[in-house]
């Protein structure tokens, strides 16, 4: 019989926020970090369907936010900005915010809450007693606000990791969790001017975003370098170094990991044989399905819904 999962410990949402305050917020304590120091605490890590509707609050924490699905508006600071799928928001302690995603379609999210170290900021009664502070890095490094990323990007992936690491219910899983999170928090890290490698340019993310659009869809056909090329106005060997530059994969590895990517979702669905899954996500037969999934993945699809579905069953006998 195997293992029951030990119980997920959850914190109540009033324990790490509350309504913003009406007047001005009390200066912030900064707490100084350097980059090696960076050991986040996971409080909070789950992924979610259904609106996201937050009224105005602020947190006692940092919070990562990635869109999933869905299209609307945060507002921060009194500014209110788009969201749209693939958006990736970090929301500082103490800064006054609100969402308001469209609840006429699909809408998911990720969110972790968590802190830089154990320290960081210094251990009071509880969340609730915490004043106002802000983490300032040395070096002069940040973090933006707001990134947009690309389905199954690696940032994507590693945050769907520390969700699985955090709800796992393992002795490991905190640690997990904590260093899967250390991964994403390091590539996020905004370097000053002459340290980091230049930024891929609007054009080439405006040329690369119009050939994702592309391959999510036709992903159930056929998909090859003339097609791109026409997508993109660029060669093959430019759209190779292009997509490389913004995404870390060449176009077609970046295709298969949205195959299988949709493969995932649909293999939650019992009722849906493996051969027309293969099929929908664009995969010639089973066998080459497997194969990249277990390259992509570490296991057969068969193993990968055999874990799902079992995990589903866990959730509903608790």
């Amino acid at each position: 019989m195997p293992a029951r999962r030990a119980p997920i410990r959850l914190v109540p949402s009033a324990a790490i926020q509350r309504p913003a305050p009406a007047g001005r917020i009390a200066a912030r304590r900064v707490h100084t970090l350097r980059p090696e120091q960076i050991h986040p605490v996971v409080r909070i890590a789950h992924r979610q369907d259904g609106g996201l509707l937050i009224p105005r609050r602020i947190i006692l924490d940092h919070e990562l936010v990635l869109i999933l699905q869905g299209h609307g508006t945060w507002t921060v600071d009194g500014v209110e900005h788009p969201l749209a799928p693939h958006d990736l928001l970090l929301i500082p302690p103490f800064v006054p915010h609100s969402f308001q995603v469209a609840t006429d379609g699909p809408v998911e999210h990720i969110a972790v809450h968590f802190d830089f170290a154990p320290a960081v900021p210094p251990p009071a009664r509880g969340l609730e007693k915490r004043r106002p502070y802000r983490v300032r890095l040395t070096h002069g490094l940040g973090f933006p606000r707001r990134q947009h990323l690309y389905a199954g990007h690696r940032l994507e992936r590693l945050l769907q990791g520390v969700v699985a690491a955090h709800a796992s219910g393992a002795a490991t899983g905190p640690a997990l969790a904590s260093a899967r999170l250390a991964g994403v928090l390091l590539e996020l890290l905004d370097h000053p001017a002459g340290q980091a490698g230049a930024e891929p340019s609007a054009r080439h993310r405006e040329r690369v975003g119009r050939v994702t659009a592309h391959m999510q869809a036709h992903l159930g056909g056929t998909i090859n370098h003339g097609q791109l090329e026409r997508v993109s106005g660029l060669s093959t060997s430019r759209l190779q170094a292009v997509f490389r530059e913004v995404t870390g994969y060449p176009p077609l590895d970046y295709l298969r990991r949205l195959r299988v990517e949709a493969a995932r979702r649909l293999l939650a669905d019992p009722r849906l044989a493996v051969k027309e899954i293969a099929a929908r996500t664009g995969f010639r037969d089973t066998s080459h399905f497997s194969k990249v999934f277990r390259r992509i993945d570490g296991l057969s699809p068969a193993h990968y819904r055999e874990a799902l579905l079992a995990g589903g069953r866990g959730k509903q006998e608790k």
